[in-house]
């Protein structure tokens, strides 16, 4: 059976999700979340989370799916939203997880399972080793990953996982020249972008994020949860590490530098068409700009 949606893709804090918000609650769509964060449960304010109101109007999938202290990949992500696939209903996603969306519309069927024994091994490897690793045994997976991928371990052992005792495809089959089906995305301005992630930094810690991370602390956090943005400032304040607007400002840093990589990324790895919001005065002007869109291209195949 062949499966479709409908694609809003932008950096964080672009507007996408009331966007999809907004559109669902009028045509009746489930929304899939294409947000690698959204998936953990009680991590709600610090990723922005589609709020109790939200979700009591729109049917969700792709959230609270794993508790913090799991690991948790791309192909239980996968598997866990495959029933919205299913059901027969008109589905929109919305995220920026880039690899995510990928694997929606591009397939995961060249990824190979995690290999426990040699994952032991890989993580027994300096940080030196496991980069030369990379780019010499997944070169092409490495230099599509990010630049603060590329300085991540965890990304660096999962490639080399995935390229184990694999013969490099060719390049005619590989991701990067494979035909890209279209999306629609958000571009803001860039001023406003910054505008809106500082607000958006404010309104975290105004509504409880230090309370929430204290509750995060007292579990065996995964690395992932430990270090995701914002929690990690929280905790560092909640650790007497920085003062409260020292973790602001750290946050909104690298909240920023997401967006850019997010913005890389999709330039990069898809085939978006942009709408740019400033040409729109309203948030319903957005949302039939969006339709219209999606009119155009049509319902994006899916590939589960």
């Amino acid at each position: 059976m062949k499966y479709s949606a409908h694609f809003i893709i932008g950096p964080t804090a672009s507007g996408k999700s009331g966007v999809a918000q907004y559109i669902a609650e009028r045509e009746g769509q489930l929304i899939v979340s294409a947000d690698s964060m959204n998936l953990y449960r009680g991590m709600d304010i610090g990723t922005a989370k589609p709020t109790s109101s939200d979700r009591e109007t729109v049917d969700y999938a792709g959230i609270d799916l794993a508790e913090p202290t799991e690991k948790f990949n791309v192909a239980a992500y996968l598997n866990a939203v495959r029933p919205s696939f299913e059901s027969g209903r008109e589905v929109v996603v919305a995220g920026g997880t880039g690899l995510y969306v990928k694997c929606l519309t591009e397939g995961f069927d060249d990824v190979a399972p995690e290999n426990s024994n040699l994952r032991k091994v890989l993580e027994a490897l300096d940080f030196q080793t496991l980069e030369k690793r990379a780019k010499t045994e997944a070169a092409e997976l490495y230099a599509s990953l990010t630049e603060d991928d590329q300085q991540n371990p965890r990304r660096l052992i999962r490639i080399l996982e995935r390229t184990a005792g694999v013969p490099p495809a060719p390049q005619s089959g590989s991701w990067n020249s494979a035909p890209k089906p279209k999306l629609v995305g958000l571009h803001v301005e860039r001023e406003i972008l910054l505008q809106r992630i500082e607000k958006r930094v404010e309104e975290m810690y105004a509504t409880g994020l230090l309370k929430e991370a204290e509750a995060l602390l007292k579990l065996n956090l995964s690395q992932t949860a430990l270090q995701a943005i914002g929690y990690a400032e929280a905790f560092g304040v909640l650790n007497n590490e920085w003062s409260l607007e020292e973790a602001k400002e750290k946050t909104i840093i690298r909240t920023r530098q997401l967006a850019k990589r997010q913005m890389t990324w999709f330039r990069n790895q898809l085939n978006i068409e942009w709408i740019n919001t400033a040409d729109f005065q309203t948030l319903e002007n957005i949302a039939t700009a969006v339709s219209n869109a999606w009119k155009k291209t049509g319902p994006t195949p899916i590939m589960l």
